[in-house]
């Protein structure tokens, strides 16, 4: 230990330390791997790129593309830091138009890894292999198709602290995927295949931009989707968003694309949403594939280690652009209308004077409902005085204590067959049993499909599509959170059959919901734990009118 008077020195530090630190702004974990060889392979040209990886990337990544490749007297330069091909003088920061530009990604990965690339440019009969292990670096003639080949083993294996505040294998695999479909999505002219654990979970021919989300998003999914076209002097935005009928509880399924480059954009998100206010649920996120287009010269990409954030000259310009594109797309989507009367019953029933004699009955009154109050709340009267009940919480509970019991299923009146992305297929099929378990009779039906040929009865009015996209987003907070899968999942398929705040519902419907909700086990509160209702007593009432 240093003594309280012995001063610092400053050193120099070793080439393979600075390289181990430098690394660990580039690569983060190995989507990071990823993610810089897939841009390697794009700027290189490429038309076909496959990904590989083996226990979360840890194991082995492996990438391989069609592209132009790297000459053999170039190879060795592969690995040099900062040595590139993209830009030459600090000016050529302005007019940067490639993915990667900064010659770190290969040198960065090659100090916290074993590395091995595999190259032939169309022009050599011969290829090249180069080897970088523990900061030596060894090159070969070899066999090669035109392309590269980047094989990354053993990530991190110098680093063992920087492994052990990563996630699990299975949660790596899945930034893994999700990187490969972030890029997949914004280059459907390209070719992507990947491999995780030795299945192949995607596998995309080049198409159109609407066939690419199909293949990772659903054919359902797909069909909900719509153009956005836009331009303004020099700024050109261009892709699909989804229909106001469509939205998600997050914003995973937003991507914003600057001149081709995956971006990170809380700004661009709210410029994305603000068109859809009053035409999109509250806590419901619309989904989108934007690119913007505009000069280089107006952009900065040297602004984060990943460049996954961008900064522009002329930002304002730019969200104002985004939000007018949306809006033009959502036309012919009019806001609704606003709402209708407060009280739905053609005539009220005549009121009883509150607590009403019960000797007739042989049980405790029922609640006896008296109107809808703002769509949202069911106004009941009853011996205590004016219950108010949250019309969304209680069928929530009365629906979710039906299927806990084991409601029994009803069939669907033709089977319903769904296609799903690679991810959520996987996904579903880990929660098989469980929805079998709670009344849906669901199987795999080849492919990313599934057919489901009956529901509980307290689901069978709801779209199965509603159904089975509502346990896919409880999903990963499940893995996240643990608890019971049975109960999670009884609970989202609860929410999302249940009436909701703003639906309308007849004298008869609302009655309907006061019975179950008096049958019910534990009506006090919704399955979450909010209130399902609360009584104005007659006292309150009273004291209110200064009759007490």
């Amino acid at each position: 230990m240093r003594s309280s008077n012995e001063l610092p020195v400053i050193r120099v530090l070793d080439p393979d330390v600075a390289a181990r630190i430098a690394a660990g702004e580039v690569i983060e974990r190995p989507a990071s791997v990823v993610k810089e060889l897939i841009e390697n392979a794009l700027d290189a040209g490429a038309t076909i790129i496959q990904v590989e990886a083996w226990e979360g990337g840890f194991a082995l990544i492996r990438v391989a593309d069609n592209g132009h490749g790297i000459p053999r007297d170039q190879a060795p330069l592969a690995l040099a830091r900062f040595a590139t091909s993209k830009i030459q003088t600090a000016e050529d920061l302005g007019r940067v138009r490639t993915l990667g530009f900064r010659g770190e990604a290969l040198p960065s990965i090659a100090a916290v890894a074993r590395v091995e690339i595999l190259t032939r440019t169309p022009g050599e009969t011969e290829g090249t292999r180069l080897i970088a292990e523990e900061g030596q670096c060894a090159v070969h003639p070899a066999a090669s198709p035109p392309g590269t080949v980047v094989t990354v083993r053993d990530l991190f294996y110098n680093t063992p602290a920087r492994r052990r505040f990563l996630k699990s294998p299975f949660r790596e695999a899945e930034r893994i995927r999700e990187t490969v479909y972030r890029y997949a999505l914004g280059y459907p002219q390209v070719a992507f295949r990947l491999i995780i654990d030795g299945r192949e979970v995607l596998m995309t021919p080049p198409g159109t931009l609407l066939e690419r989300a199909a293949i990772i998003w659903g054919r359902e999914v797909a069909d909900e989707l719509i153009p956005v076209s836009w331009e303004a002097a020099d700024l050109h935005i261009h892709g699909l968003i989804s229909r106001p009928t469509l939205g998600r509880a997050s914003r995973a399924f937003q991507n914003f694309y600057v001149n081709g480059r995956p971006v990170r954009s809380g700004l661009l998100a709210v410029a994305l949403e603000r068109p859809y206010a009053g035409r999109l649920p509250a806590g419901r996120y619309p989904l989108a594939i934007l690119h913007i287009e505009l000069p280089p010269s107006f952009v900065d990409v040297n602004v984060h280690p990943q460049k996954a954030e961008v900064r522009f000259s002329q930002e304002r310009s730019v969200y104002w652009g985004v939000s007018q594109a949306v809006q033009t797309a959502l036309a012919s989507f009019p806001y609704p209308e606003g709402l209708p009367t407060l009280w739905p019953v053609e005539e009220p029933p005549p009121m009883r004077r509150l607590g009403e004699p019960t000797m007739e009955y042989s049980r405790p009154p029922r609640w006896r409902a008296l109107g809808q109050l703002l769509q949202s709340y069911i106004l009941a009267q009853s011996e205590e005085g004016l219950i108010v009940v949250d019309q969304h919480a209680a069928h929530e509970q009365v629906i979710f204590e039906q299927l806990w019991s084991g409601s029994h299923s009803t069939s669907l009146p033709s089977p319903a067959v769904l296609a799903f992305s690679p991810r959520e297929a996987e996904q579903l099929e880990m929660e098989l049993e469980t929805l079998r378990s709670l009344g849906v009779d669901i199987e795999p039906f080849g492919g990313n499909t599934f057919v489901v040929r009956a529901l509980p009865a307290p689901l069978a009015s709801v779209s199965v599509h509603i159904l089975l996209n509502a346990v896919l987003e409880e999903i990963p907070a499940l893995r996240r959170g643990g608890g019971d899968p049975r109960e999670r999942i009884a609970m989202r398929l609860a929410c999302a059959a249940a009436v909701k705040a703003g639906d309308r519902l007849s004298p008869e419907e609302m009655q309907a919901l006061l019975d179950a909700l008096f049958e019910a086990w534990s009506p006090s509160t919704c399955p979450h734990g909010r209130p399902a209702w609360f009584l104005l007593s007659r006292e309150e009432i009273e004291r209110r009118f200064l009759r007490r």
